[in-house]
């Protein structure tokens, strides 16, 4: 009898140990599904973010990564993961990159109808916003005109090149002399000049002019310059936005 109860004993006290390894096991991987379940919910909610970024830069390929990449388009912006977590929670550093990202697009825009006016092609052009919100940029161009010129022939044609940049260099002097003196006798008309996006079309001229293998850099400090552009631009649409349209909101009275 005393044999049959320790039996019975030990039988109770296994049983029990196999119910609580089965509740910590189900405890376990309840626990586990709902660290995925919150993970998928954040990569969904990032994914939701950087798809309205995109909307940001029509023209580029967004991408999210840790370098800058390439795109079929020939056109790609990169954004550091780490960069958008910090968006998410700070207000005003997701103001400042969306001003950013908005200034890759105005960028963009920018040296392609320049490219095209002077007889250039943008081969590729990769932006990338590091994890601390700094820009960077590499973009390539090419001249096919050039390209199927003799070496003498290209050799004189960048001399021809490099005296008509100095001849517009001067222009743009006396026109910026000018511009002084107009604006030293009308102060009060000084807003909406339109030097920002004329120091951002310079910045360009003056880097795809200066390249000799094509390749052009931007940094940060360039970008900010495009970025101030951008954002006279956006204020002149403001300003006739909303200014009132002739013939609008009259009352007719027959």
């Amino acid at each position: 009898m005393a044999m049959e109860i320790t039996n019975n004993y030990r039988s109770y006290i296994a049983q029990g140990m196999a119910g609580n390894s089965a509740a910590g096991s189900t405890k376990k991987k309840e626990t586990e599904k709902t660290q995925e379940t919150a993970e998928n919910s954040k990569s969904k909610k990032t994914a939701e973010y950087a798809n309205e970024l995109a909307k940001l830069v029509p023209s580029v390929d967004f991408k999210v990564g840790n370098v800058c990449s390439s795109a079929k388009s020939g056109k790609s912006l990169t954004v550091n993961p780490q960069l958008l977590k910090k968006m998410q929670n700070d207000p005003e550093k997701e103001k400042d990159m969306k001003d950013m990202i908005k200034g890759v697009e105005s960028m963009s825009r920018l040296a392609e109808g320049m490219a095209k006016a002077t007889g250039w092609t943008i081969a590729y052009q990769h932006s990338y916003i590091d994890e601390n919100g700094k820009y960077h940029c590499r973009m390539q161009t090419r001249n096919d005109g050039m390209l199927k010129m003799s070496a003498k022939m290209r050799e004189e044609r960048k001399k021809i090149s490099e005296k008509l940049f100095e001849k517009t260099k001067e222009k743009a002097a006396e026109r910026k002399e000018k511009l002084a003196e107009t604006l030293e006798e009308k102060k009060a008309e000084k807003a909406g000049d339109g030097s920002a996006y004329n120091k951002a079309e310079q910045l360009l001229e003056e880097k795809m002019s200066a390249s000799q293998d094509g390749t052009i850099y931007l940094n940060d400090a360039d970008m900010k310059t495009i970025i101030e552009a951008t954002k006279e631009e956006d204020a002149g649409k403001t300003t006739i936005k909303d200014q009132p349209q002739v013939g609008a909101n009259l009352d007719l009275q027959i």
